[in-house]
């Protein structure tokens, strides 16, 4: 009798593991046939869930106080430089909605990168336009690999019906198989459904976490922000004229970052670039930082007519 029932409940379990595996599989020529969608390496597929948000938050050791180098540990990191669409089976422009995630060492849970629901799509004209990436809201963490997982939709019009554009997972190796010993610009690529998605990162050494934030003081500020470390001149853009326009006489001064945070290299410098458009011309202005592990770093800058202060937030990236 408890041979039958221990045989009924294994043949149970079988099931509802093949039932949870094949919510992750596909079938695509471009993959060879049946390939994974989501991650799978999970401890047990059964309980994990693929759709919850990592929890964890930013600055998690900003007040955090070490009296040496013995007190804390750092590891490597990932910068998502971009998104694009690098080859596609049908013309451009597309409207593309729908996620791209991240999972790294810290818990495997979603960070999202790219977000739209169908009424917010984003127009693609070329293979040169990268998503509008609105993350990681945190510094992602690269002990062993991590995951960046595509499901991105076309939307159609009246007279076309939605299509598929990319659903799968790429791999970013972990350090488990390298040895680093610079800051790293490197890339992947996923080909499914009616497109090649290409993935360029910067892989960053000994890294700490930069929150950044940027209120008006004075004036109003129409322009583009960007950010980069000095080893890795590619930009992550964390404002866009064509998104906002920010009034200091505004309730809320606090200019809208689309990206906020930055893994630096403890030894190199994190550049914010800023430039603001006037009637009378553009003004840009270069603020170069140096990493810390925990603390802040608090400057008042002017732009052309605008006074800004700019706030960077420092933290090491540990479980």
């Amino acid at each position: 009798m408890w041979e039958r029932v221990h045989l009924l409940n294994t043949e149970e379990l079988r099931a509802r593991y093949r039932e949870a595996e094949t919510r992750i599989l596909d079938y695509d020529p471009k993959q060879g046939g049946v390939y994974y969608t989501r991650l799978y390496h999970v401890h047990d597929l059964l309980s994990f869930d693929h759709d919850e948000e990592s929890p964890i938050p930013p600055m998690r050791f900003t007040n955090a106080v070490y009296k040496n180098k013995n007190d804390y540990e750092l590891c490597e990191a990932v910068n998502i430089l971009s998104v694009k669409i690098g080859s596609l089976d049908i013309e451009f422009p597309i409207q593309i909605y729908g996620t791209v995630i991240a999972r790294d060492s810290l818990d495997k849970k979603c960070v999202y990168l790219f977000r739209r629901d169908r009424e917010e799509s984003q127009t693609i004209n070329s293979k040169d336009e990268s998503l509008i990436l609105t993350g990681p809201k945190r510094g992602l963490a690269l002990i062993s690999n991590t995951y960046v997982e595509t499901n991105l939709i076309i939307k159609g019009d009246q007279n076309q019906e939605e299509r598929l554009l990319s659903k799968g997972m790429l791999t970013i190796p972990g350090m488990e198989r390298r040895v680093l010993t610079r800051c790293e610009l490197e890339s992947c690529s996923l080909a499914t459904k009616l497109s090649t998605v290409d993935v360029v990162y910067g892989v960053v050494k000994d890294a700490v976490e930069a929150t950044i934030s940027i209120e008006v003081l004075a004036g109003e500020f129409f322009g583009e922000i960007t950010a980069c470390t000095s080893s890795i001149k590619e930009r992550l853009v964390l404002h866009d004229r064509l998104a906002h326009i920010t009034s200091g006489e505004k309730i809320v001064p606090i200019i809208p970052l689309l990206r906020s945070v930055v893994a630096v290299y403890v030894k190199e410098k994190l550049l914010l670039t800023i430039a603001a458009h006037t009637e009378d011309g553009e003004f840009t202005k270069c603020i170069d930082y140096t990493p810390g592990v925990n603390g802040s770093s608090l400057d008042e800058i002017t732009v052309g007519l605008t006074v800004l202060r700019v706030k960077v937030v420092w933290s090491i990236i540990d479980y």
